[in-house]
C-alpha cells in the first residue's frame, strides 16, 4: 500500500514540476520601421517576370518621414521585385524627373554614416509615381 501511494504522488509531482518551469522565450529580432522617402525618381526599370529579374528605381530625396531624415539631398537606388507594388500616374510609365515616394521596409536603428550603404539592400516595398510638377 506504501508503494502505490508514493508512485500515485510521484506520478503528480512530476507533471506539475514540468508544468511550473518557464516556456522558452523567443529571440527578439531587430525592429523594423518603414522609410518614406519623397522627391524626383528616375531610372526605373520593371520587374520582368518571365525572367525573374528584379528592376530598380532611383530617387533623390527632397524629404522623408521621421526615419530617413538623414537622407535628404541623396540619391539612392532600390531593387524594384515582384512584391514591389508600384503606383503609375494616369497610367503612364514613370519618367525621369517624376515626383515620387519608395517606401523601405528596414531596420529601425541605423548608424547616421551608414543610410545610403545600408538602406539600398533593401528592395522597396511600394513606388508611387506622382507625375511631372505641374506649374501655375
Amino acid at each position: 500500500m506504501k508503494k502505490a501511494l508514493i508512485l500515485v504522488i510521484a506520478a503528480l509531482v512530476v507533471p506539475s514540476a514540468a508544468l511550473a518551469a518557464k516556456p522558452p522565450q523567443a529571440g527578439k529580432s531587430a525592429p523594423t520601421v518603414m522609410y518614406v522617402l519623397k522627391g524626383k525618381l528616375s531610372a526605373y526599370t520593371a520587374y520582368d517576370a518571365s525572367t525573374k529579374t528584379n528592376g530598380s528605381i532611383t530617387i533623390t530625396v527632397s524629404s522623408s518621414n521621421h526615419h530617413g531624415k538623414e537622407l535628404k539631398g541623396q540619391s539612392l537606388t532600390f531593387a524594384v521585385t515582384a512584391d514591389t507594388a508600384v503606383v503609375l500616374h494616369n497610367g503612364a510609365p514613370i519618367a525621369n524627373g517624376d515626383r515620387g515616394i519608395v517606401k523601405i521596409r528596414a531596420a529601425k536603428r541605423i548608424a547616421a554614416d551608414g543610410f545610403a550603404k545600408t538602406l539600398p539592400q533593401s528592395s522597396a516595398k511600394q513606388v508611387i509615381d506622382l507625375g511631372a510638377k505641374v506649374s501655375h
